[in-house]
């Protein structure tokens, strides 16, 4: 429902009071004043509906925001945690170093990118990065296992810095996400902003 459409509406009522109804107005009043309530009432179910529509929609908007807040929390905790893992991990004792290693994929965060409210209002290039970084992560993480096992130490920090890398891509997809929700940034640039980063992650 466009705004010019609602402009016509409310426009609708004032429309029957000019000139060219004037001979109506005065043959048949009381058909008249039907005819104006029945265009009243029309007018206030469709104002009522369109504002409840908008209403709603920001409220998704917000809820999408929360979601995606929490998810980037997430994320930044897992980039602390994968710093802390490549300062000092050479020296760490065995059993603490088998924990840092297990960076699977980020729970919330995968949960997040399956969600309903994310599948109806992000916008699908998103969350088709969203998933590429996904699909990298587990590539990461399966990486990281296999190099410890073989005791590769310098292809681990490799590994870890990659998967601190995909890490990151998340977080800026995720922020320039709000930032549409949000309307502090311009469809047009998000666009562009989001092109470029698809096109990215898919060379990789």
């Amino acid at each position: 429902m466009t705004i010019t459409f609602i402009i016509l509406l409310c426009a609708l009522p004032i429309l029957l009071f000019l000139n060219w109804t004037k001979k109506f107005r005065d043959k048949y009043p009381e058909t008249f004043g039907y005819i104006l309530s029945l265009v009243g009432t029309f007018v206030g179910i469709v104002l009522g509906l369109y504002f409840t529509d908008i209403q709603e929609f920001q409220g998704k908007k917000q809820a999408t925001i929360r979601v995606l807040e929490t998810s980037k929390e997430e994320l930044e905790w897992l980039v602390k945690r994968c710093d802390v893992m490549t300062k000092s991990f050479d020296t760490l004792p065995n059993k603490k170093r088998d924990k840092f290693l297990q960076l699977e994929i980020p729970p919330f965060f995968s949960e997040t990118i399956r969600s309903q409210i994310i599948a109806e209002m992000l916008q699908p290039s998103s969350i088709e990065q969203f998933y590429i970084i996904k699909e990298n992560l587990i590539f990461d993480s399966k990486m990281i296992q296999l190099d410890y096992k073989m005791k590769d130490l310098k292809n681990i920090k490799l590994d870890v810095e990659d998967y601190k890398k995909q890490i990151f891509s998340a977080i800026h997809t995720i922020d320039i996400e709000i930032k549409l929700l949000g309307d502090t940034i311009e469809p047009e640039e998000f666009d562009s902003i989001s092109k470029r980063k698809l096109a990215l992650l898919m060379e990789q």
